[in-house]
């Protein structure tokens, strides 16, 4: 049985010599299968012992320990799309930005560079964007000067000036304009429960049966995809995991992408009647996922 907390001091010593770090080069620290590496990660990640950043290098994320933040620009900067670099560069130079005096384009990039761009609700409803590595109170005083805010000086007896109340400024990196970005909508329950039959369940159950995999929900996204959740023992214990079933006779890097980004923070299981790609090979290779053929 693998010695967890030896894996776990590995991959944190290993991150802590080469900053942010790609998971191909993490599995060839480790040398575990890719459900037991995953579950590990997944595992550190949620106890905050390491990040993992939104940017991708090749579809894989990299994953950093606190500290390392400013490490991610020269990782990462390189591998973005150029309108993404334009957005990086207008914020790294200004520090702060006014969200309602940018382009459309400007805004909906920053929306996208949550590894670098920090969102700043005022109480007034206004929007403002931080450069990642800017502290709270140097944003605040620059803030003032775009609103024109005074900071309040010694008051003398004789003549006492109004007391000007500061902005209460909140970080918040969900809050999105609808019309701006586009939205996935949670399915409705009722949705869920409705499996179309162009898909022989028969043949996903008696599979789930064979791996020992409890499924716990689901959902089909179209005739031919559905996504479920399920749980399944590992050395860590019960591990939940993201399965994704798509009947196609080839998968693609682009599907498990997709796929990859849907399972978020749990290990993806992709399961096909296909085969993969080359390109799709050296994904599942470098991402510790799994894939199955049903026969």
């Amino acid at each position: 049985m693998p010695n967890v907390p030896e894996i776990k001091s590995k991959i944190l010593s290993f991150i802590q010599r080469n900053g942010p770090s790609l998971p191909v080069q993490i599995s060839k620290q480790i040398n575990e299968n890719m459900i037991f590496s995953g579950a590990v990660l997944s595992e550190l990640i949620a106890n905050k012992k390491i990040f993992i950043s939104t940017a991708k290098i090749g579809g894989s994320p990299v994953y950093y320990i606190q500290g390392q933040e400013y490490k991610l620009s020269q990782v990462l900067y390189p591998h973005l799309k150029e309108i993404y670099k334009r957005a990086y560069d207008l914020l790294k130079k200004n520090v702060i930005l006014k969200d309602n005096e940018l382009e459309p384009w400007q805004r909906v990039a920053l929306r996208e560079l949550k590894d670098f761009a920090v969102m700043l609700n005022l109480t007034s409803g206004e929007i403002f964007w931080k450069w990642y590595l800017t502290s709270d109170s140097e944003a605040e005083s620059i803030i003032k000067k775009i609103l024109g805010i005074v900071e309040e000086k010694k008051i003398e007896p004789e003549k006492a000036e109004p007391e000007i109340k500061e902005p209460e400024i909140k970080e918040h990196e969900d809050k999105i304009e609808p019309q701006k970005l586009k939205k996935v909508e949670k399915p409705k329950k009722e949705k869920q429960e409705v499996l179309k039959k162009e898909i022989d369940l028969g043949e996903l159950e008696n599979f789930f049966n064979e791996k020992k995999i409890n499924i716990t929900d689901k959902f089909q996204v179209n005739k031919k995809e559905i996504n479920f959740k399920g749980e399944m023992n590992s050395d860590l214990g019960l591990v939940k995991i993201f399965i994704k079933f798509k009947d196609k006779k080839k998968i693609s890097d682009s599907d498990l992408i997709t796929a990859h980004n849907e399972s978020k923070k749990l290990p993806l299981y992709f399961v096909s009647s296909g085969d993969l790609t080359k390109k799709a090979q050296n994904y599942v290779e470098e991402n510790f996922l799994i894939f199955e053929k049903l026969k």
